[in-house]
């Protein structure tokens, strides 16, 4: 799975239980009951200042339920498709457009992205056509993300052709698959700096900030129009162009959120100790099966070792839920800018978990993503145990 969709779709995927109950109560209560001429009367509807998004669907059953969340995974609409169609709107707080999810996961898990403002949009859609293959009509902003999506159709669908030829060889496929990756993620590179003052470019942007110098970024910014520059994504441009990525052997850098007591935390308030900074979120798979092993390093080094979480959450119950529900007791730092975290930024992460080692000196010792088995202590240990 791409890492720029892991964290949204594992927010998906963890609703069951007694929050799935809650949810479907609540799409019983809202969902829009409409027939076939709900195209004729929903411009004159819902022309009131709010997103609305019509579609007409192919080869996906009736009753199929659809949701529209936004990028913190908050339920926003729903409904069943009826007679092959569905409607959803909301009114979007933000004066930036929004990066919102069309998706359901019954009878299969299915989606794609929309990048909108309080607009109407519409779409006619294949099932085969999601998620990068759908052209949207009515949002000038889903127009430019659509450049960006039209390369990841390329991807899966090239991705297939090359699965159903070099499927029985592992060894070739994965060679094969890493070359188109690569090929394509040059072009969407590409596509960003000559798309940069646009929301559509930003918003891709934070995946393949590593393929960016401070440099060339600082130039970038500048080409930014005030109300770009003003956004959440153009001021982490900005404090992207001032600090180079920290590698293996530089010098730390600081940041202060607030913990779970409420209070403001410091990477610089940690004093001859070493600090293990965990880049984590609530729906992150990986983060929640890493937590035995940050654990047991925590008791077994208490005096020399500082775990410390940072929540790439944007929403703050879902931080408090994370703190609550795996029992964390270290520090577990919050800011509520997600991807565009100061501390996110800085420290040039993509993805979650994500792991940086800083010895006592503040010098950073290891970096890694992801996780298994044995890799924490493993890459840990190796220091506090000399």
């Amino acid at each position: 799975m791409p890492r720029q969709l892991h964290g949204t779709l594992a927010v998906i995927k963890t609703q069951k239980g007694n929050s799935m109950i809650k949810q479907i109560m609540s799409i019983l209560f809202f969902t829009l009951i409409f027939n076939g001429c709900i195209n004729k009367v929903s411009n004159k509807e819902n022309n009131k200042g709010e997103f609305t998004l019509n579609a007409t669907l192919t080869n996906i059953p009736d009753s199929t339920l659809f949701y529209l969340k936004d990028k913190a995974g908050i339920t926003l609409d729903s409904t069943f498709v009826i007679n092959g169609k569905i409607f959803l709107k909301s009114n979007l707080n933000s004066k930036s457009p929004e990066e919102l999810m069309l998706l359901t996961m019954s009878p299969e898990f299915i989606y794609t992205l929309l990048l909108v403002r309080n607009e109407q949009v519409s779409f006619k859609a294949d099932k085969s056509d999601f998620p990068w293959g759908i052209d949207m009509i009515g949002s000038k902003y889903q127009d430019n993300a659509e450049k960006f999506n039209k390369i990841e159709y390329q991807r899966q669908l090239l991705g297939k052709d090359l699965k159903s030829i070099y499927g029985s060889d592992d060894k070739v496929l994965s060679k094969k698959l890493k070359t188109l990756s690569d090929s394509l993620d040059t072009e969407t590179v590409k596509l960003i700096k000559e798309n940069f003052n646009s929301y559509a470019a930003l918003s891709r942007f934070k995946y393949h900030k590593s393929s960016f110098s401070t440099e060339e970024l600082s130039i970038l910014y500048k080409k930014l129009d005030n109300e770009l520059k003003e956004t959440t994504i153009g001021k982490a441009v900005k404090l992207q162009s001032e600090f180079p990525k920290p590698e293996v052997g530089d010098r730390y850098y600081d940041y202060s959120a607030m913990n779970k007591n409420g209070e403001t935390f410091s990477l610089s308030n940690v004093k001859n100790k070493y600090m293990l900074l965990h880049f984590s979120s609530l729906a992150c798979y990986h983060s929640k099966l890493s937590l035995t092993e940050l654990k047991e390093l925590q008791s077994s080094y208490i005096d020399d070792l500082e775990i410390i979480s940072i929540s790439t959450d944007i929403d703050k119950e879902s931080w408090e839920n994370h703190v609550t529900r795996d029992s964390i007791t270290w520090n577990y730092l919050w800011d509520g800018k997600g991807n565009y975290s100061d501390a996110y930024v800085k420290y040039w992460e993509v993805g979650t978990p994500n792991y940086v080692l800083i010895s006592p000196e503040k010098i950073i010792l290891e970096r890694w993503f992801g996780y298994r088995d044995g890799i924490i202590k493993e890459n840990v240990e190796k220091y506090l145990n000399k």
